[in-house]
C-alpha cells in the first residue's frame, strides 16, 4: 500500500471535522451529490492545471531551457490537487453519515 495512506485517511477525517463545524449534515441525497460534484470539479481543475504545467515543463526540457520554476509550480498544483481529493473523500464520508443520520 501507499506510504501515506494512513495519513490521508487521517486528513480526510480532519477535513470532515472542519466541514462539520462550519456546515450542517446534508439534508438530502441531492445536496450530498451536488457538494461532491463541486469538489470533483475543483479537483479536476487542479489536475488540468498540473498537466498544463507539466506540458510546459516537457517542452522546456526538450528545448534544454531552465525549468526549475515549473517544478515548483507542479509541486504546488499537485499539493492543491491532493487537498481537493481529500475534500472529495471527506464529502463522500459526510454524505454517508448524513444519510445514516436521517435514515437511521
Amino acid at each position: 500500500m501507499n506510504a501515506v495512506h494512513d495519513d490521508v485517511v487521517k486528513l480526510v477525517d480532519k477535513e470532515l471535522e472542519s466541514a462539520n463545524k462550519k456546515f450542517p449534515m446534508f439534508r438530502s441525497a441531492h445536496e450530498g451529490c451536488a457538494v461532491i460534484l463541486e469538489e470533483l470539479e475543483e479537483a479536476r481543475d487542479e489536475m488540468v492545471n498540473t498537466e498544463l504545467f507539466y506540458n510546459h515543463l516537457w517542452k522546456t526540457v526538450k528545448e534544454n531551457s531552465d525549468f526549475g520554476s515549473l517544478l515548483d509550480a507542479i509541486q504546488v498544483k499537485a499539493e492543491s490537487l491532493a487537498c481537493e481529493a481529500i475534500q472529495v473523500a471527506a464529502m463522500a464520508k459526510k454524505f454517508q453519515e448524513s444519510m445514516e443520520k436521517f435514515n437511521g
